[in-house]
C-alpha cells in the first residue's frame, strides 16, 4: 500500500519534470529559430546596404569616366564593377540557400530585379558612351542626366529601400515573436513549477502522515529490543509494509529471547566448569609455587649453611699442613676440630633434608648443659682461620670461670659461625674483630664487633628478614643469600635467647647474643 502511494508520487513528479523539460526544450528551440531568423534578416540588411554602396560607387565612377575620359577612372570602374558583381552574387546565393519557402521566392524576385536593373544600367551607360564618342555631347549629357534622375533615383533607390525595409520588418517580427515566446515559456515554467511544488508538498504531507506513526512505533520497538527488553512487541493496525516489518521484528525478538536463554544456560554451565578448572589450576599453581619456593629455599639454606664449616675445615687443614714439625697432639687437635665440623655439617644436612621432606620449620634440638666460655673460645679459633685470608685480626675478651647455659651445642656453634662468617666477609682488609663474653646472675651476653662496611640505619629492622640484604652488602659481596641472620634469630628464639645489633655505616657493626644462665648445681 505504501509502496503504491510512493510509486504514484514518484511517477507524477517525474511526469512534471519531463513536461517542464519538454517545455523548456521546445522554448529554447523556438527562441533559437527566431533568433536565427533575426540574424538572417540583419545579414540580408547588411548585404543590401553593401549592394547599395557598391552600386552607387560604380554609377559614380562610370559617370566620371564618361565625363572626364580619364584612364585611371576606367581602371577604378572595372574594380567597382567587379565588387558590384560579387555583392549581387552574394545576395543571389543567400536567397537560394534560404530554407523559408514563403520568403525565398520574393527574395529571388527582388534579386532578379536588381540584376535586370544593373544590366539595363550598363546598356544605358554604353549608349551614353556611344553618343559621346560620336561627338553628340549635349545628347550624351542629357541622356546621362535622365538616367540618373529616372532610373537611379526613381527606380533603383526605391527598390533598395523596399528591400532594406522588408529585411528590417523580418528582423522586427522575429524579435517580437522571440519576446512573445520567452514570455510564454516563463509563464509555463512558473505555472509548472508551482503545480509541481504544490503537488510535492501535498503528497509529502500525506506520505509523512501515513509513515510517521508506524516509524515511531518501529523506532520505539527497536530501542526496547536493543536495550534488552526482548518481551516487547510492536503493534501496528495497518496492512502495509510497516506492519510486515513490525511482525518480522517481533519474530526476531522472540528468536533472540530463545537464543539468549540458551546462551545463559550454556554460559552458566561454562562458568561452573571454568570455576572448577580455575580452582583446580589455582590449587596446582599454589602447590607448584610452594614446591618451587621450598626448593629454592632448601638450596639456599644448603649453600649458606655448608659454606662456613667447609671454609673452617679447609683452613684447619691448610694450617696443619703448613707446619713442618708438629707433634701428634697438635695433629690430633686439628683432626678433632675437623671431625666436629664434619659432624656439624652432617647435622646441617640432616636438618635441611628434614625440613625439605616434612615441609615444616621445626628444627630438632639435642638439649644439654653447655659451657659457653669453652664454646666461644673454640669458635674464635675457627674465626682466626677464616680471618687470615683477609689479614683480619681476632681478639677474645672472656670470663675466667665457666658460663653454663641450657642449649644445643651444635646450634650454638652454628650461630657463632654465622656471626663470625659475616664479620670476616664484610670487614675491611686488615681490620679487627673483637669477641666479648660477659655474664651476670641471670644471663650471658656474647658480642662480636667488626670494623667493616656497617649497616644503614634504615635497614637495621629488616636484616633479620629472610633473603633481605642491605644495599651496601649487595654492592660489597654478590654471593650472599640473606639466610644466616634469620636462621640465627630463629635458633635463638627456640633456645629462649635473643639477638640485637648496633651499627654505623662504613664504621662497623656489633651483634649481641643473650642466653639465660643455669645454676652450677644443676649442671
Amino acid at each position: 500500500m505504501f509502496r503504491f502511494r510512493l510509486a504514484v508520487v514518484i511517477v507524477v513528479s517525474f511526469g512534471f519534470v519531463l513536461f517542464l523539460g519538454g517545455v523548456l526544450y521546445w522554448g529554447s528551440n523556438e527562441v533559437a529559430r527566431h533568433f536565427q531568423r533575426s540574424q538572417i534578416a540583419y545579414e540580408a540588411f547588411d548585404r543590401y546596404e553593401r549592394l547599395s554602396q557598391e552600386a552607387y560607387r560604380h554609377f559614380k565612377q562610370r559617370m566620371d569616366s564618361l565625363i572626364t575620359a580619364n584612364p585611371k577612372a576606367q581602371a577604378s570602374m572595372k574594380s567597382s564593377k567587379q565588387r558590384l558583381g560579387i555583392a549581387i552574387q552574394d545576395l543571389r546565393n543567400t536567397a537560394v540557400a534560404d530554407n523559408q519557402a514563403e520568403d525565398k521566392s520574393a527574395e529571388l524576385e527582388r534579386v532578379a530585379h536588381f540584376t535586370a536593373f544593373l544590366d539595363a544600367s550598363e546598356y544605358r551607360f554604353d549608349e551614353v558612351e556611344r553618343l559621346r564618342q560620336q561627338g553628340k555631347y549635349p545628347m550624351a549629357a542629357q541622356a546621362l542626366s535622365k538616367f540618373s534622375e529616372e532610373e537611379i533615383d526613381g527606380k533603383f533607390q526605391p527598390l533598395i529601400d523596399a528591400a532594406i525595409i522588408a529585411e528590417q520588418n523580418k528582423a522586427a517580427a522575429a524579435k517580437q515573436d522571440m519576446e512573445k515566446l520567452v514570455g510564454q515559456s516563463r509563464w509555463i515554467a512558473i505555472l509548472s513549477s508551482l503545480t509541481a511544488a504544490l503537488f510535492s508538498f501535498s503528497s509529502g504531507l500525506l506520505l509523512l502522515r501515513s509513515v510517521r506513526k508506524p516509524i515511531e512505533a518501529l523506532m520505539k520497538g527497536t530501542n526496547e529490543i536493543a536495550s534488552g527488553n526482548l518481551e516487547y512487541r510492536i503493534t501496528l493496525n495497518t496492512r502495509d509494509e510497516f506492519a510486515y516489518l513490525g511482525s518480522h521484528f517481533n519474530k526476531m525478538a522472540e528468536e533472540l529471547g530463545l537464543q539468549q536463554d540458551k546462551l545463559r544456560e550454556g554460559r552458566a554451565v561454562l562458568e561452573e566448569r571454568v570455576a572448577e578448572r580455575t580452582l583446580e589450576l589455582k590449587r596446582l599453581n599454589e602447590e607448584l609455587t610452594r614446591m618451587d619456593t621450598a626448593r629454592m629455599e632448601f638450596l639456599a639454606d644448603i649453600s649458606h649453611e655448608l659454606r662456613t664449616p667447609i671454609t673452617v675445615i679447609r683452613g684447619e687443614a691448610e694450617v696443619t699442613l703448613r707446619g713442618s714439625e708438629r707433634d701428634a697432639e697438635e695433629y690430633k687437635d686439628a683432626l678433632q676440630r675437623i671431625v666436629e665440623l664434619s659432624m656439624q655439617m652432617g647435622k646441617y644436612v640432616n636438618d635441611l633434608l628434614f625440613l625439605a621432606r616434612n615441609e615444616t620449620a621445626n628444627l630438632q634440638f639435642e638439649w644439654d648443659n653447655i659451657d659457653l666460655a669453652e664454646l666461644v673460645g673454640s669458635a674464635v679459633e675457627d674465626f682466626q682461620v677464616m680471618a687470615e685470608e683477609n689479614f683480619i685480626s681476632v681478639s677474645l675478651d672472656t670470663v675466667s670461670e665457666p658460663v653454663w647455659v641450657r642449649a644445643d651445642k651444635q646450634r650454638l656453634r652454628q650461630i657463632l659461625f654465622i656471626l663470625g662468617d659475616n664479620a670476616c666477609r664484610y670487614s675491611n682488609h686488615g681490620g679487627h674483630i673483637a669477641v666479648t663474653l660477659r655474664a651476670n646472675k641471670t644471663e650471658a651476653n656474647f658480642s662480636l664487633t667488626d670494623q667493616g662496611i656497617g649497616i644503614p640505619g634504615k635497614d637495621l629492622e629488616r636484616i633479620f628478614d629472610r633473603h633481605f640484604r642491605s644495599q651496601n652488602a649487595r654492592s660489597s659481596r654478590d654471593d650472599g643469600t640473606g639466610l644466616g641472620l634469620p636462621l640465627a634469630k630463629s635458633i635463638l628464639n627456640a633456645l629462649g635467647g635473643h639477638i640485637s645489633v648496633t651499627s654505623l655505616e662504613n664504621v662497623g657493626s656489633t651483634f649481641t647474643v643473650t642466653l639465660p644462665l643455669i645454676l652450677v648445681e644443676n649442671n
